[in-house]
């Protein structure tokens, strides 16, 4: 520890409550006075809570995705033991029923139709949901485009009602 930082916890042990009130009382109201001094605009309040927002919701997905995985891997491994005791099963079960062969290969043609099925819902949903980000992200830019150009006409327009001020001045 140097020689100043020694001295500065001494100095600090030494005091009693009320001076170390009364230290932090002048931090305090210094503080204050400087943040009243700044002036707070309504849109840099919102800007910086919506990015607030923003940065959570995008530091919280890899951890959501992470989840998620770790969900579906798990339910995949439960299926796949279920599946396996369900096969060694079988063969005694539907032999017991006096299933034959022919059952067997409809079902799994039946499974497999609802498998393709399946399949064909998760891509349509996974293209709409890329083509719907693909939609907003077109609206924002078109939105973003119209407010920069009318800050420009409001630009101007103030720019030349400020002239028109000067001159009647």
């Amino acid at each position: 520890m140097t020689t100043e930082k020694a001295e500065e916890t001494s100095a600090v042990e030494g005091m009693t409550k009320q001076e170390m009130a009364k230290i932090i009382k002048t931090a305090k109201s210094e503080s204050e006075s400087s943040e009243k001094e700044r002036t707070v605009s309504v849109c840099d309040s919102m800007k910086a809570n919506t990015s607030k927002i923003i940065q959570k919701i995008e530091s919280n997905l890899p951890i959501r995705v992470h989840l998620y995985t770790d969900l579906y891997t798990k339910y995949l491994h439960t299926m796949d033991d279920l599946y396996s005791t369900c096969y060694m099963s079988q063969k005694g079960f539907f032999d017991k029923l006096g299933m034959n062969e022919a059952y067997a290969q409809a079902s799994n043609a039946y499974l497999k139709s609802l498998t393709n099925m399946a399949l064909s819902q998760i891509d349509m949903n996974t293209n709409f949901a890329k083509i719907y980000v693909q939609f907003r992200l077109a609206a924002i830019d078109s939105y973003d485009k119209t407010v920069h150009f009318m800050m420009d006409i409001y630009a101007r327009v103030w720019n030349q009602f400020n002239l028109y001020n000067k001159k009647q001045l």
